[in-house]
């Protein structure tokens, strides 16, 4: 046996979102932050929300389709490899379809450490979420429960406005040395700043997309799905619930 027994375990990337339906800007994203944390993480859970809290509404397709439809979209991106210990580097975390109320943000990170003690989770999230954290339940204590990973969209699209609304979020935060830029998708180092009490957020190096799922929603009920925004096996998955997808997109119209 090699290794260092009492060592600990490594962190996991939670990638938490409606997934409504995942996209090709999903799959970029996890296995960017995933290149980027190499060295701290084993692999990224993406965890679709049941109820979405921002999203009351009708309009979304049902938790079990959308997490087929994660599983194949990671299936595809998959190098048919495993992450130390045996773990998926990619994999659906169904942890919100156990729980009952709004899936938030603090709960969902408040089960896994308990479900995973000794693992550091890392949240990865949009910019356009990002700047809207004072608007989420407990959004601004997310720290105290992970480091925080940051995709470049909307609001914070580059690693300017990064460094902006985070000292807007907690002043008192201050930069730290950037990390080493990793993968083919980055040149520079990546930003990275320290939060009052110990908290870490950092910003992926990758170039903003406007990616929306909305949008693809939109091309689907007009009869042209964007085959180029969507895994090839999500969009066939897609078309063989075409029946439900295109009664539940209608919903929200």
């Amino acid at each position: 046996m090699t290794g260092d027994a009492g060592a600990a375990p490594p962190g996991r990337i939670l990638y938490g979102g409606t997934f409504n339906p995942p996209h090709q800007r999903h799959v970029d994203v996890a296995l960017a932050a995933l290149r980027l944390l190499a060295g701290r993480v084993d692999g990224v859970d993406l965890v679709p929300s049941a109820r979405p809290p921002h999203k009351p509404g009708g309009g979304i397709l049902p938790f079990e389709l959308r997490c087929a439809l994660v599983e194949a979209a990671i299936r595809e991106a998959a190098d048919g490899g495993n992450a130390p210990g045996g773990r998926p580097p990619l994999r659906c975390n169904r942890m919100e379809g156990e729980r009952s109320g709004p899936s938030y943000t603090w709960d969902t990170l408040t089960a896994f450490r308990a479900a995973a003690p000794g693992v550091e989770p890392y949240f990865l999230m949009g910019g356009q979420d990002y700047a809207l954290l004072p608007t989420w339940r407990r959004g601004l204590e997310l720290p105290a429960l992970c480091r925080l990973v940051v995709a470049p969209r909307g609001n914070v699209a580059d690693a300017d406005a990064f460094r902006a609304v985070t000292r807007a979020h907690w002043p008192g935060a201050r930069e730290a040395p950037p990390l080493p830029a990793a993968g083919p998708d980055a040149a520079d180092p990546v930003p990275r700043m320290l939060l009052p009490g110990g908290g870490e957020t950092l910003l992926l190096p990758l170039p903003p997309q406007a990616v929306s799922a909305s949008e693809i929603r939109a091309a689907w009920l007009s009869g042209h799905p964007p085959a180029a925004l969507l895994p090839r096996e999500v969009l066939h998955l897609l078309e063989q619930h075409r029946e439900v997808v295109t009664a539940s997109w209608r919903e929200n119209r």
